[in-house]
C-alpha cells in the first residue's frame, strides 16, 4: 500500500503541473500507485441522462470499448451513480455490483471519489483496480491523494477555464474541434444541430478574440484549455 511521505504528489510532478496533459499523468499515477489500470476523472452535471468522458475538463484513460456511441456513460452506471448521492468515497467488489465499467474493464474491484470545486462543480474520480477491494485505510488514502492532485487541477487548469468565459458546451467544441471534427460532425456526437454547434464557434471566436477555427484550437492550446 502507498505510505503517505512516499506519495508521488510531493514530487515535482505535481508542482511543475501546468497543463491537462500534466494533470492526465497525475491522475494516472495516482491510479497506478493503488493497482488501477484505468481511470476518470469525470464532471458531474448539465446533461440528466449520461456522464460525458470527453467534456471540456474530463480525462480518462478509458478505452474507446467502454464508453457509448456519444463518449460517455449512463447515469444508471453505479460508479458513477454514487457520486449522485454522496459525498464519501467508495469501494466497490466486481462480484458485489452490477456494474458495465467494472464488467467490460476486466477489473477486480472499483473506487468512486466525489470531488467538488470551490465555484459549486461535481467531479468524479473512477478508478478500476486490478485487486481485491480496498479496504477502509486505503480508501481514506486514495481520497486524500484525489482531493490534493485535484484541488491543484482546479487551481492551475479549472479556474483558467471560467477566466476564459467558456462555457462547458464551449469547451466541448472547442476539444471535438482541435480532433478535427467538422461542426456537422459535431453536432451528431453532441447531439446538436449544426446550426447550434455554429452558433456556438462564432460565440467562442468572439470570447478568445479570434477569426478562424485554426487560431480558436491554438489559442486554445496555448492556454491549457485543451491538449
Amino acid at each position: 500500500m502507498l505510505e503517505p511521505d512516499a506519495a508521488f504528489h510531493l514530487g515535482p510532478e505535481f508542482d511543475n503541473a501546468l497543463n491537462r496533459m500534466d494533470f492526465f499523468r497525475l491522475f494516472k499515477a495516482l491510479a497506478s500507485n493503488f493497482d488501477a489500470r484505468y481511470f476518470a476523472l469525470i464532471e458531474v452535471g448539465g446533461d440528466e441522462t449520461r456522464f460525458d468522458a470527453h467534456g471540456g475538463h474530463s480525462l480518462h484513460n478509458l478505452p474507446d470499448a467502454l464508453l457509448d456511441a456519444k463518449g460517455g456513460f449512463s447515469r444508471d452506471e453505479p460508479l458513477l451513480a454514487h457520486v449522485l448521492v454522496s459525498s464519501a468515497a467508495r469501494s466497490f467488489d466486481a462480484t458485489d455490483v452490477k456494474s458495465p465499467l467494472l464488467e467490460q474493464g476486466g477489473a477486480q474491484s472499483a473506487v468512486s471519489v466525489p470531488l467538488h470545486t470551490v465555484t459549486a462543480k461535481r467531479f468524479a474520480l473512477i478508478l478500476l483496480c486490478n485487486r481485491e477491494r480496498p479496504d477502509h485505510k486505503e480508501l481514506a488514502l486514495i481520497s486524500h491523494e484525489a482531493a490534493l492532485v485535484f484541488q491543484r487541477y482546479f487551481d492551475v487548469i479549472l479556474s483558467l477555464d471560467s477566466i476564459t468565459g467558456l462555457s462547458d458546451r464551449e469547451i466541448q467544441i472547442v476539444r471535438w474541434t482541435s480532433e478535427g471534427k467538422t461542426s456537422a460532425e459535431i453536432a451528431i456526437i453532441l447531439g446538436l444541430s449544426e446550426h447550434t454547434v455554429n452558433s456556438y464557434i462564432a460565440a467562442i471566436l468572439r470570447k478568445l478574440q479570434v477569426v478562424n477555427r485554426a487560431q480558436m484550437v491554438a489559442s486554445a492550446l496555448r492556454s491549457g484549455m485543451i491538449n
